[in-house]
């Protein structure tokens, strides 16, 4: 199992948040999700678009970082 390291990564001497990885996972998560919504013309249900998004995307992000974390 994958588990998410409680330290910084070095990426080019530069210090990087261990959370910054799932945030780009999940943003691709959120690109696939839009246009799967897209095409199958979910969006007619949801009121407030960017809302929705933003509520997915925090419950996408939540998820990962529960998940992933050790013990």
């Amino acid at each position: 199992m994958f588990l998410l390291p409680l330290r910084e990564i070095d990426i080019l001497g530069v210090f990087v948040t261990p959370a910054a990885p799932l945030l780009l996972l999940c943003m691709l998560v959120m690109v696939a999700a839009h246009a799967a919504t897209a095409r199958l013309d979910l969006n007619r249900y949801v009121w407030n678009r960017p809302l929705f998004e933003v509520a997915v995307f925090v419950a996408l992000f939540s998820l990962a970082i529960l998940t992933l974390r050790p013990g």
